[in-house]
C-alpha cells in the first residue's frame, strides 16, 4: 500500500471519528435541553423538593447515570434553569423597552409577566428556592448588576413626566428592595395571590413616586386589572 493511500485512509478514519464526536456532542446538547425543560416544568408544577432526579430520568426514559453525567445534582440543574429563564426574561424586557413605549408601559408589562410566572407556578416552587443559597446569591448579584440600569430607568421616568423629581431614589430603591424581600421571605404569596400583593402593596409604592400623569396611567391599568374579590372601597384606601 502506497504512502499516499495510507495517508488518505488515515484521514478518512479521523474524519469519521470527528463526525462521531460531533454527533455525540449534538445528541448530548439536545438531551441537556430536554432534561432542562422537563425538570423546570416539573419544578414549577410540583415544587422543587417534590421532584427527584429519578423522576426526571423516568420522564425522559433515560438512566440516572446518563442524567448525572450531564447534571451532577439537582441544584446544578435548577441553577441552570433559573439562569436561562432570567436571561430570556431580560431579553424579552429589553426587546419590549426598545420599542415605541413609555416608562409606564414597561413597568406595567413587567407586572403582567410577573403575574404570569406566579400563576403558572406552584407556590411551593418559590418557597423551595429559599433553601438554595447559590440561587439566592445569583438573584442578589443579578440585582446589583441591574441597579445602575434601574436608576437610569427611574431618571427616564422623571424626564417623561411620569415620576416625581423631588425624591431621593437611592432611599426609594432601598425601601422597595426590602419590601420585595419581605414578600418573598415571609411567603406572603402562600396567603394571597401575587396579583393581590401587587395591587394592594407594590402599586401603592409605585403610586407614591408617580406624578399626576403617571397616576392617571396607573389608575387606568388598575381599573382594568383589579383582582377578583377586591372591594372598590378597599382599593381606594390602598391606592390613594
Amino acid at each position: 500500500m502506497s504512502r499516499y493511500v495510507i495517508i488518505l485512509v488515515t484521514l478518512q478514519i479521523k474524519m469519521r471519528i470527528m463526525q462521531d464526536f460531533k454527533n455525540i456532542s449534538t445528541y448530548k446538547e439536545g438531551l441537556k435541553e430536554k432534561i432542562l425543560s422537563t425538570a423546570m416544568a416539573a419544578f414549577y408544577k410540583n415544587g422543587i423538593r417534590a421532584v427527584k432526579m429519578n423522576d426526571i430520568a423516568n420522564a425522559l426514559s433515560i438512566s440516572k447515570r446518563t442524567l448525572y453525567e450531564l447534571y451532577k445534582n439537582k441544584e446544578d440543574l435548577l441553577f441552570e434553569g433559573i439562569r436561562r429563564y432570567h436571561q430570556l426574561r431580560h431579553d424579552e424586557m429589553r426587546n419590549f423597552a426598545s420599542g415605541d413605549v413609555s416608562v409606564m408601559d414597561i413597568v406595567l408589562h413587567s407586572f403582567k409577566l410577573e403575574i404570569e410566572d406566579f400563576n403558572f407556578a406552584n407556590p411551593a416552587f418559590f418557597s423551595d428556592l429559599l433553601r438554595y443559597p447559590r440561587i439566592l446569591e445569583y438573584f442578589e448579584e443579578d440585582k446589583k448588576n441591574d441597579q445602575k440600569q434601574f436608576m437610569s430607568f427611574l431618571q427616564r421616568g422623571i424626564d417623561e413626566g411620569y415620576f416625581r423629581g423631588d425624591l431621593n431614589y437611592d432611599l426609594v430603591v432601598s425601601i422597595l428592595e426590602l419590601q420585595h424581600k419581605h414578600i418573598m421571605m415571609s411567603q406572603l404569596y402562600q396567603r394571597f395571590s401575587m396579583k393581590e400583593i401587587c395591587y394592594n402593596l407594590l402599586f401603592v409604592s409605585l403610586r407614591g413616586i408617580c406624578t399626576s400623569k403617571g397616576i392617571a396611567v396607573l389608575d387606568a391599568f388598575l381599573g382594568e386589572s383589579k383582582p377578583q374579590g377586591t372591594q372598590t372601597g378597599q382599593a381606594a384606601v390602598c391606592l390613594h
